[in-house]
This record gives C-alpha cells, sequence and structure tokens, in this order.
C-alpha cells in the first residue's frame, strides 16, 4: 500500500506511525501540504515535487495547519480520487465545535448546554442562566484559548473579558460548566478506530478544571464501559470520521460528549493502554483500502 502522510511538522505521532509503516511494510511519503500543487487542463490533478498524489491508495491527515483554506479544499480535491483519513467533510465538522454541537444535536447524542452567538448581551443572559460557564473559540484546540466565568462575577469584569473574546474569537460558544463528581477535575478521552473503541484513558487536572495533558492534566487508565463504547462509536459516526479522539465528561445524569477530535494525538494515551494505536490504526485503514 502506497501511503501518504499529509503534515507541516513531524511530532512524535508521526514518529509513530512511521514505526507502524515500516513493521508492516507500507510504502509511506511525508507530504507538507506547503508544496502540493494543484492542477487543472493539465498532465497532472495533484502533484507533490515530481509525485502524483492521485496514485496514492490512501492519505493520512495529520496537520494542515490553522492558517490556509487551501490546503483544506486540497483535501477535497484530493479525496475525489484517493481516499482520505479523515474525510475532509468530517475534519470540517470536528475542527468547528458549532458544527459539531449541531451533529450531535441532530443525532440526539448527549452533550452540555450550550448556547452560540455573537452578541456580548446574549453571552451574559446566558452566562448567568448556567451560573457557571465555559467560553470556548469555535476553532482550537488543546484548551487554548478556554475561559470560565461566573454569574457572581462583577459586570465589569464579565464585559472586559467578553470584549475581550470577542475581539480575538468574534463569536462566543458558551457551555454550562459540569462540576467533577469526585474530588479532582477529569475527563475522558475514547479512541476511536472505524468501528472500535480500541483504548480510553481519563484526563484528570487535579485542582485545575482544565483536563487537556497539553494543560498540565496527567492520564489514567479508564475502563472502556458500554456507555463510553456506545457514546463514543455514535459521535464518531455523527461527525463522519473513520477514527476519533471522542472527549466525555462525566455528569450527574450520565457521559455527555464535549467534543470529538478529527486528528487527535495518542501519545499520553499510549502510556496507560494495551494496545500499540498506531498499529491499530494502520491496520485498520489497511483493511479499508482493500475492501
Amino acid at each position: 500500500m502506497k501511503l501518504g502522510i499529509i503534515t507541516i511538522d513531524r511530532d512524535e505521532v508521526i514518529n509513530d506511525l512511521i514505526k507502524s509503516c515500516e513493521k508492516f511494510e507500507v510504502d509511506y511519503k511525508i507530504i507538507n501540504p506547503k508544496n502540493i500543487v494543484a492542477g487543472f487542463n493539465l498532465d497532472f490533478k495533484l502533484k507533490y515535487y515530481k509525485s502524483f498524489l492521485n496514485e496514492l491508495d490512501c492519505c493520512f491527515v495529520r496537520n494542515l495547519g490553522w492558517d490556509s483554506f487551501f490546503r483544506f479544499d486540497v483535501l477535497k480535491y484530493l479525496n475525489q480520487y484517493v481516499p482520505v483519513i479523515n474525510p475532509p467533510d468530517g475534519i470540517d465538522k470536528a475542527s468547528n465545535k458549532f458544527l459539531t454541537s449541531i451533529f450531535l444535536e441532530l443525532n440526539n447524542i448527549p452533550q452540555p448546554k450550550t448556547a452560540v452567538t455573537e452578541s456580548i448581551n446574549e453571552a451574559i443572559v446566558w452566562i448567568d442562566t448556567f451560573g457557571e460557564a465555559v467560553l470556548k473559540p469555535i476553532f482550537g484546540c488543546g484548551g487554548e484559548g478556554i475561559i470560565k466565568i461566573k454569574k457572581e462575577s462583577p459586570i465589569s469584569n464579565k464585559l472586559n473579558t467578553l470584549n475581550e473574546f470577542k475581539e480575538k474569537y468574534k463569536t462566543f460558544y458558551i457551555q454550562e460548566f459540569i462540576k467533577p463528581l469526585g474530588n479532582e477535575y477529569r475527563d475522558i478521552r475514547a479512541f476511536v478506530i472505524d468501528d472500535e473503541v480500541v483504548a480510553a484513558m481519563y484526563r484528570v487536572g487535579g485542582d485545575n478544571w482544565k483536563n487537556n495533558v497539553s494543560q498540565g492534566g496527567r492520564v489514567e487508565e479508564c475502563e472502556i464501559t458500554d456507555e463510553i463504547e456506545k457514546l463514543a462509536l455514535k459521535a464518531k459516526n455523527a461527525i463522519g470520521l473513520f477514527y476519533a479522539g471522542v472527549d466525555l465528561i462525566e455528569s450527574e445524569n450520565g457521559l455527555k460528549v464535549l467534543e470529538v477530535n478529527s486528528t487527535p494525538s495518542w501519545i499520553g494515551l499510549s502510556k496507560v493502554s494495551k494496545v500499540n494505536i498506531a498499529d491499530k490504526l494502520l491496520e485498520k485503514i489497511i483493511q479499508y483500502v482493500k475492501s
């Protein structure tokens, strides 16, 4: 199998996937999307130096960067000729929290109460309604830009926070803050590949309400319960992905979906997983291409 690995940089995930490619004797090529050329009414469709990307068997997307719509549109063009993992439509839905919430809602998948608006006045109304809320940028990952804000905060503080947030991110994605059931802040990352939840972990923030590993959270093994499996698979399928990192939070009313990640890292999860995630992912990709 000829596999293209599309990424602007080579991180631990890429290195892990390369090891699996060598193990399974997969012919791989690292492709920096900045150097792809799309052709129309020419003798090629998509070129990367001297290679024709439409001759690959599959492309795996790791990191396009956030600063180019062209690169994302290249994926859509490439997907007309070659299977792209994850599919561009799924990446589009997962990278936009507003779209994610829409498709979770349409598929009756539990998520925290959420309001989305450009209005500062409406933002204040919903923060006060929730009592304690989390403001999130619609685009972004790793816990960057996320702010917790309380109803009882002075109105001047709220307005300062909201004005600064609006200037930077334009739109308010406001979610109820779900308090931990135990003594520590934590959530769950379930890693789904095709039709299987292959591993799960707790991301524990301790005293820090941001549980992301990139924000200093620690990882602990999490048993894959029937509830986790059912909800994570349903969320992955609702967004239209081949594989996903589904973030879940425990609440008094059961698990709720926080986010669905279309290009998730598995490095932290690998520390507590009994499964070699890169091997499992590549095996599933090979099966998918052959089917």
